[in-house]
């Protein structure tokens, strides 16, 4: 009875800027047995770049390597040390992997929004758009969906199921958008509609699920998940002939040699090369189990730009060049308390309090909570706005009473900048931007000010520093100033 011959394994050495490494080398594949051994062992990285296995060379690292896989393969422990085999990851081109491509959108769809409603104490999805003759008769078709003559929509009762079953209808042909006042809880069902906007061929590679499940479950802000989601997303289809497991056992030379290639893209910003170090930093840490030390990454300094203000008059000039009184109030309480967009949108009416004037934000920029203060101008143009408009549960509603959305709001802006002839310095932000400096101009300490925005302070001795909203409604807006 002959035993079976043991696979081989060779040992080599080379130096990978300046650090001595050594690798393994196979004659033929790797069988199972051999793969398996190596990933259940951390202390040896793929680099995808070289494409082999290695691990940092110490005085022990022949010996461990011998007894890891002394019972299923021959160490050969001598070391092939040659000069020619020095390599610097630095100097090396690294086309054969990492490909610097922009993920292919698919082109001239039509938006479809799914938008939140309660009938008779029923939760219910509402789908308002002409289709054709054959997606008409489509959706007609499916049991689950009713069509309401008198408001022209399409309904269906809301839950998950329901909601895949129109997705997989629609999607072929249309970009589904769901309304920001319906929560979507399914992980499989976010990401499909985050991703649904590329070509997915057969080189694609959809961002693990856990990752966005992670980012849930500890409650990352919600353009914190998608930001970050883009970026891995973006990264691992960068090496589009790499499986995701291979991309998972990656080095930080792999890492820092992939944003130094996107340092050098045009358009592509410093901070955005940082955001993609944490994206990658949380998703290798957490996603793929390996610990990384980001610093050793060479990131863009950021520039420090002042933040672009409008005087107190130019701002009195954007809001009179509104359309109505809706618009007005709008631009008017996110300037005059402060506010973001995205803290705009969610107020409800039960979150005004006119008696001790004050605003309640929740759900802020990391789901923090506080209040602003409501200015009395203010209060004159939502009493007018509510006899107008008679919102129901928003503060200020969408057309079919679900929450208004951030793109109209910078329509409205937009459009007031141009009647009032004023340079466009960016988006409504900048309304917040002018808030802050204002306050300032008039004195206002600026701990207050860091409390009226939602800051955290950048003092450790600040977080000592309580105000009360005693001394928030001593404080005059600078939305007062205005002549309205």
């Amino acid at each position: 009875m002959t035993s079976k011959v043991k696979p081989r394994i060779y040992l080599n050495r080379l130096s990978i800027n300046g650090i001595s490494y050594i690798k393994l080398f196979f004659f033929a594949s790797p069988n199972e047995m051999i793969i398996s051994r190596i990933i259940n062992n951390s202390w040896l990285k793929y680099n995808a770049e070289l494409g082999v296995y290695l691990t940092k060379e110490k005085p022990n690292t022949v010996g461990l390597l011998m007894e890891l896989f002394d019972d299923i393969a021959f160490v050969k422990e001598y070391l092939d040390y040659k000069k020619a085999e020095k390599l610097s990851i630095s100097k090396q081109s690294i086309s054969n992997t990492y490909e610097a491509i922009d993920l292919q959108k698919r082109k001239n769809l039509t938006h479809i929004t799914l938008l939140p409603f309660k009938e008779n104490n029923k939760e219910i999805i509402g789908i308002k758009h002409h289709f054709d003759k054959e997606m008409f008769y489509r959706i007609k078709s499916e049991s689950y969906v009713s069509y309401n003559r008198a408001k022209r929509m399409w309904f269906f009762e809301s839950n998950i199921a329901n909601i895949w079953k129109i997705y997989n209808l629609l999607s072929s042909k249309y970009l589904i958008k769901i309304s920001s006042s319906l929560n979507i809880t399914d992980i499989g069902l976010r990401q499909e509609l985050i991703e649904q906007i590329y070509i997915k061929d057969r080189f694609f590679k959809s961002c693990p699920k856990q990752y966005l499940s992670y980012m849930q479950l500890h409650n990352y802000a919600w353009n914190t998940m998608l930001t970050y989601h883009n970026l891995v997303l973006r990264f691992i289809n960068s090496y589009r002939s790499l499986s995701i497991n291979k991309i998972n056992a990656f080095d930080i030379n792999e890492i820092d040699s992939y944003h130094k290639g996107m340092l050098q893209r045009k358009g592509v910003e410093a901070s955005t090369i940082n955001q993609s170090v944490n994206a990658l930093k949380l998703y290798y840490d957490k996603i793929a189990g390996v610990k990384m030390d980001m610093s050793l990454i060479e990131r863009p300094k950021l520039g420090k730009k002042l933040p672009k203000v409008y005087s107190v008059n130019e701002v009195q000039q954007i809001i009179q060049n509104t359309n109505n009184d809706k618009h007005k109030t709008i631009l008017f309480i996110i300037y005059s308390a402060g506010l973001r967009i995205s803290e705009a949108i969610r107020l409800q009416k039960e979150d005004i309090n006119f008696d001790r004037k004050l605003i309640h934000i929740r759900k802020a920029k990391g789901n923090k909570e506080r209040f602003t203060m409501l200015s009395e101008n203010a209060i004159g143009l939502l009493h007018k706005y509510f006899r107008n408009y008679s919102p129901t549960n928003y503060l200020f509603e969408g057309q079919y009473g679900d929450q208004y959305s951030d793109s109209s709001i910078r329509n409205i802006y937009n459009k007031a900048v141009l009647r009032a002839g004023l340079p466009k310095k960016g988006g409504p932000h900048i309304l917040r931007h002018s808030f802050a400096t204002h306050l300032l101009e008039q004195g206002v300490d600026i701990r207050y000010i860091q409390v009226l925005l939602g800051h955290n302070s950048s003092k450790t001795t600040e977080i000592y520093t309580h105000v009360s909203t005693r001394n928030i409604e001593q404080i005059k807006s600078p939305g007062d100033f205005l002549n309205i």
